[in-house]
């Protein structure tokens, strides 16, 4: 048996996914140990940090719909090959008779 090792890569969604995690944990922790004090702009650190993460998510699902949406295309090219195989098959098997 073959087995097929992909390498990950990191690309742009997933940083934003987790720059946007590591956002809301830094403002949480500093919001609990007090060491942020709550100016307007520091209180809306975590909407900006959900936004960053769903945007991230938000993209990662749309290359995966992405390369799902081609794999559905390449299997209907298989399909199709496969009942020409077929057809020249059974046209081999009745000249073989």
């Amino acid at each position: 048996m073959v087995v097929i090792k992909k390498r990950y890569h990191l690309d742009v969604t997933d940083i934003l996914i987790w720059t946007g995690i590591f956002i809301i944990t830094v403002w949480a922790l500093g919001k609990a140990t007090g060491l942020i004090n709550s100016p307007v702009w520091v209180d809306m650190i975590p909407v900006f940090g959900v936004v960053v993460t769903i945007a991230g998510i938000s993209l990662k699902i749309g290359a995966i719909l992405q390369k799902l949406n081609q794999v559905i295309i390449d299997v209907g090219d298989i399909r199709m090959e496969i009942k020409d195989i077929d057809k020249r098959v059974i046209s081999i098997e009745t000249k073989a008779d």
